[in-house]
């Protein structure tokens, strides 16, 4: 029986040498023939590839967003296909959560030891936080001076233009729900009457709207009709207008206007300028980053205000995305990505945040291209119903920032050229600075 537990134990020992034997073998031979590389590899002399897809090299992104650094960045190699997956990223100092600009590095080796040029992604984090409402203020207001008169007419487009007081405001703004709009002038007179804008013609009938003031110079901050992506990666541009998108024009003495094109701008936004001693600028937004595309329906705050002395911002608040079946349709279409909040940097306009009395507007305009001092064109083109919920000034009382209701009492307004080609309501927005504007060149009101 002893020796029967002896063998039964001896056989025990010699199976777990033998496995262990065995297992050692698999791997080794697992080990070489994992480790065994086809020469052509080891001999290609083709440096890899990184790509890096357009709208991806100048990010912007909120402070504190996730963002996958591998976005839209790829690598190739003419042998060993997709190796995405060896690419190096050289992060530096970024970090989502402090704002500033950052560039991030890429680099890929292939199995041959060849290095691909390097690849570079430029991210920009921001503080996206939108200006919080101030409290209303609806009492007196010492030495508040009075209405203005109506302002006067200029040439070259139909609009309608509140304006306030010249008084110690330091900024303006107003909730809208965009309109509904139909442009029936191009180049061509052939077009799709069907569409609220036929985007494949250039139009030659703009609707805008915005805020703005004048310090001593004018500025022109908001919204105007612009050219779009028609599809998801923006390598194809409408011809014509599609979308609201953010521009703000402004007129400086400064020699540092904050010139220069989308390359001095890390690729967001570019900045002409005419004239010398006295510069007057406009800037406009990438159409790149699809999330500043504004809609018909879409429900906005527009602020307009002067963070420190001598210069103003634009903010855009999304309250409500547009629910019309067009513009719902529109974005899925094209592969817009749902719309956000907007800050522009901040620009030169003296006089705005100092001790100078400022006077402060809103505008809903047709502007008309090439046009400009001329007389407006009469036109089929129309905006619908553009709905002021409300607009407010901003002052500061007793060191609190407020927002004032731009009511009669501290505005007036035109409706240029011709009064009876607007359809304004006040009604139930009449206390908070608010109405409906409806611009018609070929008709009446009431038609």
């Amino acid at each position: 029986m002893q020796r029967n537990r002896f063998l039964c134990l001896f056989l025990f020992i010699i199976t777990l040498v033998l496995a262990s034997a065995c297992n050692r073998y698999n791997q080794a031979t697992t080990s070489n023939t994992s480790t065994t590389i086809d020469s052509k590899y080891l001999n290609n002399t083709v440096k890899p590839l990184i790509t890096i897809e357009i709208g991806e090299k100048h990010i912007i992104i909120n402070k504190g967003t996730d963002y996958d650094l591998l976005k839209g960045i790829r690598g190739i190699d003419d042998l060993e296909g997709d190796i995405t997956h060896k690419i190096q990223i050289q992060v530096g100092e970024f970090n989502k959560d402090v704002p500033g600009t950052y560039t991030i590095y890429y680099f890929l080796t292939d199995l041959a030891g060849n290095e691909a040029d390097v690849v570079t992604k430029t991210i920009t984090v921001v503080d996206n936080a939108i200006l919080p409402a101030p409290p209303i203020y609806t009492g007196l207001i010492p030495d508040e001076k009075p209405a203005p008169n109506p302002p006067g007419m200029f040439l070259g487009a139909w609009y309608h233009k509140v304006v306030s007081s010249r008084d110690a405001w330091v900024g303006i703004e107003g909730t809208i729900t965009l309109p509904i709009f139909q442009i029936r002038r191009y180049e061509s007179e052939q077009y799709d009457a069907t569409k609220w804008i036929d985007h494949s013609l250039k139009n030659l009938d703009n609707p805008s709207i915005y805020l703005g003031g004048n310090a001593g110079y004018e500025s022109d901050v908001g919204l105007s009709l612009s050219r779009g992506c028609l599809n998801r990666d923006c390598t194809m541009i409408s011809k014509g207008s599609l979308v609201f998108r953010p521009f703000w024009r402004y007129i400086t003495s400064q020699d540092n206007a904050d010139e220069g094109g989308y390359d001095v701008h890390q690729g967001k936004y570019a900045v002409s300028c005419s004239g010398n001693s006295i510069k007057n600028c406009i800037a406009n937004w990438t159409y790149l980053d699809t999330q500043y595309y504004y809609l018909p329906g879409d429900k906005l705050r527009i602020i307009v205000y002067s963070p420190e002395p001598n210069y103003l911002q634009l903010q855009i608040e999304v309250l409500e995305i547009s629910t019309l079946p067009e513009a719902v349709q529109m974005r899925e279409k094209y592969g817009w990505k749902q719309p956000e909040n907007f800050k522009s940097p901040l620009f030169h306009s003296p006089g705005h945040g100092s001790s100078t009395n400022v006077e402060l507007k809103r505008v809903n305009a047709i502007d008309q291209v090439n046009n400009e001092g001329k007389p407006a064109i009469i036109t089929s083109s129309e905006v619908g119903k553009a709905t002021w919920h409300n607009t407010y000034l901003y002052r500061v009382i007793d060191n609190i920032m407020y927002r004032v209701p731009l009511t009669f009492a501290r505005s007036a307004y035109v409706s240029s050229p011709d009064s009876d080609k607007f359809t304004i309501t006040f009604g139930e927005y009449t206390e908070d600075g608010g109405s409906v504007v409806e611009i018609h060149p070929s008709r009446k009101r009431d038609d």
